[in-house]
């Protein structure tokens, strides 16, 4: 009776040391090198298929190397940033409006997605809506008279160079803004395990909006999108303290087995 309480003490020994260096073993996570691409200043709408974007859009990575360790989740930084070319010109006293937005969604801006390897959508962010309005030709007013936001055609700060309502001083008429993502879901994280490249489709859609209270009034506004994605990896390899316990285990099972085998013979 005392041989088997001493093999089922040791057997249950390791399991305990097992299970209690397991749990206080301390797993740091890794985090890979950062991968950064981007698309240059272009006129949405474009995406994938746009041939101007051709070989670089899908924005390709480099997958994550399985045997690094086991892989957490993926993180995502999306940057992105417009920017409007606006120009008017008035040849009778008139309220010109140019707005980055459709007719149809006036309140909504240049909007960029960012898609997964699949398809699915992963991430979608707006830029708010420029509006510029100017009113021009009345008594002891020019005509005709130009206005625009480029520094080439016009002094910044000068009566006829354009910002956007309300913003003063934003003189070069851009917009910036980040969001980040983590995926965690093992499905999603599968797409990005293994050798090779994963491609992430973005898309930019943005609108333009044009009014004159006169017939002789003219104006354009042009949006320009830009979009710039920072992947990395997190990670953790498994403590080598864990490993060593687990043999631990094995021979305490093992030893455990072996004294009941004698005993039998005995």
């Amino acid at each position: 009776m005392r041989v088997r309480a001493s093999g089922l003490g040791l057997f249950c020994l390791a399991v305990l040391f097992l299970g209690e260096s397991t749990a206080m073993a301390a797993v740091t996570p890794i985090d890979t090198p950062i991968q950064m691409h981007g698309i240059v200043p272009s006129i949405p709408n474009w995406g994938p298929t746009t041939p101007s974007l051709l070989g670089q859009n899908p924005l390709v990575f480099d997958k994550f190397d399985p045997t690094l360790g086991q892989l957490q989740s993926v993180n995502l930084t999306v940057m992105y940033a417009t920017a409007e070319s606006v120009n008017m010109n008035f040849t009778t006293a008139a309220t010109i409006t140019l707005r980055s937005s459709s007719a149809a969604n006036p309140n909504q801006g240049t909007v960029i997605a960012v898609t997964g390897p699949e398809g699915n959508q992963l991430l979608i962010a707006s830029a708010p809506v420029f509006t510029y309005t100017k009113t021009y030709g009345g008594p002891g007013q020019t005509l005709p008279q130009s206005f625009s936001n480029d520094p080439n055609r016009f002094q910044p700060g000068s009566p006829s160079f354009l910002t956007p309502d309300g913003q003063p001083g934003n003189i070069t008429s851009t917009f910036f803004d980040n969001r980040n993502l983590t995926l965690t879901d093992p499905g999603q994280l599968a797409l990005f395990t293994g050798t090779g490249t994963v491609g992430l489709p973005v898309f930019a859609h943005g609108g333009t909006f044009f009014s004159t209270t006169s017939g002789n009034g003219m104006g354009s506004i042009i949006t320009y999108a830009t979009v710039t994605v920072a992947l990395s990896y997190t990670y953790v390899v498994p403590e080598p303290s864990s490993v060593a316990l687990l043999g631990l285990g094995g021979v305490g099972i093992v030893l455990a087995g072996g004294i009941r085998r004698r005993r039998a013979a005995v």
